[in-house]
Order: structure tokens, then sequence, then C-alpha cells
């Protein structure tokens, strides 16, 4: 009899912090998915609640705060905020609010695009040497 359990990768027990614009936008995008309740369907990441998600955010945010640049990072802190309001006054997707936090979270996505835009045409380099937007 086989005894293999599939074990994801990602449920060590610290969650996976994006440290670049792209994975922070990759993220922005599975949660756009896992809205209202950010709980995985699957089973993999047991643990992950809407409050572990927006503390990945957040965090991911603070740490591309450079990047971003000043007044970015803080519309992104504020719209995340919000996002996370609305996703908790709507769990059953019943009143329309987890749409209007989905959208605030789409806004950050393009604060994140227009960054990625503005490092590339100032060819600044990634944390690999390369301009990439990251």
């Amino acid at each position: 009899m086989n005894d293999y359990v599939f074990r994801s990768p990602l449920a060590s027990g610290a969650p996976f912090i994006p440290a670049n614009l792209g994975e922070l936008d990759d993220q922005l995008a599975s949660m756009m998915l896992e809205a209202p309740t950010f709980v995985d369907r699957l089973g993999f990441l047991p643990d992950q609640t809407i409050d572990s998600r927006f503390h990945q955010l957040d965090t991911a945010l603070s740490r591309v705060k450079p990047k971003l640049g000043a007044e970015s990072y803080a519309k992104a802190v504020e719209l995340s905020a919000r996002a996370k309001a609305l996703f908790l006054s709507d769990p059953d997707m019943t009143n329309g609010k987890t749409k209007e936090g989905v959208w605030l979270l789409d806004e950050i996505s393009q604060l994140i695009t227009d960054a990625r835009r503005r490092r590339v045409k100032a060819k600044l380099r990634d944390d690999e040497g390369e301009v990439t937007g990251d």
C-alpha cells in the first residue's frame, strides 16, 4: 500500500511573502480568485485565512515600497484595508461588496503595473541586475 501524502511546499508553516513587483502582482491575481473568504478550497493550505492573505499582501507592499514610491505605496495600503473590509462584509457573496473588493485589488495591481513601467522606462535594474520592471 502506498502511504504517500502530497504536501504542498507552500505549507511549511511560514507564509510566502512576495519579494518583488511581479510576485506581488501574481499574489493579487490569486487573491481575486479566492475572494471573499480566502480559504484554500483544495486543502493544501489549511491555515490560510483572510487575515493571513492580507498580512502577506501588506508585508509584501512594505517590501516593495521603494520600488512603488511613497505615494503609490500609501494608496495601495489604503486600498488593501478597504478591500479587506469589503470582503469581511460579504462572506457569502450576497451584497455586491466582494465585487467592489476585487476592483480595489485590481487597482493595487494597476499601481504595480505603473511602477513596473516607470522602472523599465528609467532602465532601473532588478535584484538580478536585469531591466525587467521588478
